[in-house]
């Protein structure tokens, strides 16, 4: 495979995977407020009560949103080997 071959289908892959990263970072956000919006398991409740509740509600989604986009970018990339 030629040079610029090579480098085109890497470039290619990684978009991929740069895709897959921020669709699980926005399906993990999505998923969070829900959590929060429908108060599942008491989970809403239990962040009122802290003393910075928004810190809390922002911490908790921005980091669903980077386990989701983390796990989905692992799985993509593996999908991709798999491909080949």
């Amino acid at each position: 495979m030629r040079d610029d071959d090579r480098r085109t289908y890497e470039r290619r892959k990684w978009r991929q995977v740069a895709w897959h990263f921020a669709m699980g970072a926005v399906l993990g956000a999505g998923f969070a407020v829900v959590l929060l919006i429908g108060n599942y398991f008491g989970l809403a409740r239990v962040i009122d009560t802290s003393e910075a509740p928004a810190l809390v509600r922002i911490i908790f989604v921005v980091g669903m949103a980077g386990s989701f986009a983390f796990l989905t970018a692992i799985t993509g990339f593996l999908f991709l080997l798999h491909e080949d």
